[in-house]
């Protein structure tokens, strides 16, 4: 079997199809992000150099875009949790009242309550899950420009280290710097995510 790992149900499936597949539309897309930010950075710096613009008030103006986009993008993850957490509390609670006679009964039945209420909890967060709505479809939408704008701001601190360090050692030590700034940066963010 071969192919990067993807997750089918929540189960880690490595190999065939799926796997091959979502590693190649993986390496596809970050390609192409890579590739379109730095067209779009160009796009801008051209147009900040038709009206005027320093570079550091473009990258200032991107970079406060991006802070304003990843802001609401944590509010949006915030009310989805909550209505996430709202969903289960009321299918325990729907679960518990159902389920109270059989605690009187002795510990099996106690069990077996607790069994029942995890899987009420279960089956709710699953029902929720193929119910999306329009709060799931903007967030969605507002990681999309988050990414996209944190990208378009790399690319534009990397074209201003370039213009103006003179030196190719320079330049290319201030590069690296940058790109492991954003690694490490990344790394922290997805850090606290999970």
């Amino acid at each position: 079997m071969s192919g990067a790992p993807t997750t089918e149900g929540g189960t880690l499936v490595t190999g065939g199809m799926g796997g091959t597949a979502f590693s190649t539309l993986s390496s596809i897309g970050s390609d192409l992000s890579v590739s379109v930010s730095f067209n779009i950075a160009s796009e801008l710096l051209a147009g900040a150099h038709d009206i005027q613009l320093g570079e550091d008030e473009l990258i200032g103006l991107v970079l406060g875009f991006a802070i304003i986009v990843t802001a609401l993008q944590a509010r949006l993850s915030a009310s989805l949790r909550e209505r996430q957490s709202r969903v289960v509390a009321r299918a325990r609670a729907e679960a518990k009242g159902a389920v109270a006679e059989f605690g009187k009964r002795g510990p099996f039945w106690e069990k077996q309550a607790e069994l029942h209420v995890k899987e009420a909890e279960r089956a709710a967060l699953e029902k929720l899950r193929d119910r999306r709505s329009a709060l799931d479809f903007a967030s969605l939408l507002v990681d999309i420009c988050s990414r996209i704008l944190i990208a378009i701001s790399i690319q534009l601190l990397a074209a201003s280290v370039r213009a103006q360090q003179q030196e190719r050692v320079v330049r290319t030590v201030s590069l690296i710097g940058l790109a492991i700034f954003f690694v490490f940066v990344e790394s922290l963010t997805n850090r606290a995510v999970a």
